[in-house]
């Protein structure tokens, strides 16, 4: 009680000080037994999740294989983060819903929450979407990821 308190009067300065909303992002931690990939593999999809969520580019091509990393670049993060932005809104939370069967690679699913205003901000609206992430692993110890996108 005491930390969302705290966490309240924290926004109320923010927005006090900055004008804009305070966006607490929440992340919903799968069952122990939910998880249906190498954790390895779950945490590099979570990185990279996470990442996107809190808008660190560099945080998010460093994840990326050499290869990708030559064709995704910082620029492209910021220009495919600022439209699902203008399309969806605002990431607020996000949650692992499960691994898709595919033979040497791992589909995760997850679960991204948005908010966003109407032009007047009068009205907050709620979407969802589901990103993928597809991963590997490399010589049974490294994991890599294969490809991600919004769903």
């Amino acid at each position: 009680m005491l930390k969302n308190l705290f966490l309240t009067l924290f926004c109320a300065v923010v927005i006090s000080l900055a004008g804009s909303g305070c966006v607490v992002i929440k992340e919903y931690t799968p069952e122990k037994d939910a998880v249906k990939v190498a954790p390895q593999e779950y945490e590099l999809g979570r990185k990279l999740l996470q990442a996107f969520v809190k808008n660190d580019a560099k945080g998010f091509v460093a994840l990326l294989p050499a290869e990708t990393r030559a064709k995704f670049t910082v620029d492209n993060f910021k220009q495919t983060r600022k439209s699902v932005l203008e399309s969806i809104g605002e990431p607020v939370a996000y949650s692992y819903l499960t691994t898709l069967e595919l033979s040497g690679l791992h589909p995760q699913i997850w679960k991204v929450q948005f908010k966003r205003f109407n032009v007047n901000r009068s009205k907050e609206f709620t979407s969802e979407a589901l990103f993928k992430v597809v991963t590997g692993m490399t010589d049974r110890k490294t994991a890599v990821i294969t490809g991600f996108h919004f769903m």
